[in-house]
């Protein structure tokens, strides 16, 4: 009895010890091996500024053609374009506030027309 107290405190003991610095370093380079950001630009919040101001008129030109080309369509039709749209700006503006955070501007891929 007093055996298997003695053997479970040296084992919980064993657990308490830090982690060696080497062994955390080693994870870190595995991970960040593995890593493969395919961004561009600088850490400059003007240039995510500019780069968002093309991107939103990119996005305006686009939202331009579609809704000229639904505009004597059907309401199902038209409200499958805006729908459309509404998806679109939505993933827009979820790679800005990508690009706000981590400050690295990144080309936005919109859908041929």
């Amino acid at each position: 009895m007093r055996m298997r107290r003695w053997v479970a405190g040296l084992l919980a003991a064993l657990l308490l010890l830090p982690v060696p610095a080497f062994a955390i370093q080693k994870s870190v380079a595995k991970a960040t091996a593995r890593v493969k950001i395919n961004q561009t630009g600088g850490n400059n919040a003007f240039q995510v500024i500019e780069h968002e101001s093309q991107e939103r008129r990119t996005y305006n030109a686009i939202a331009r053609t579609i809704r000229s080309q639904y505009r004597n369509a059907d309401p199902p039709a038209k409200r499958s374009a805006q729908r459309y749209l509404k998806s679109l700006l939505a993933d827009l503006r979820q790679h800005w506030r990508l690009e706000v955070r981590t400050g690295v501007v990144s080309p936005f891929a919109f859908p041929p027309l």
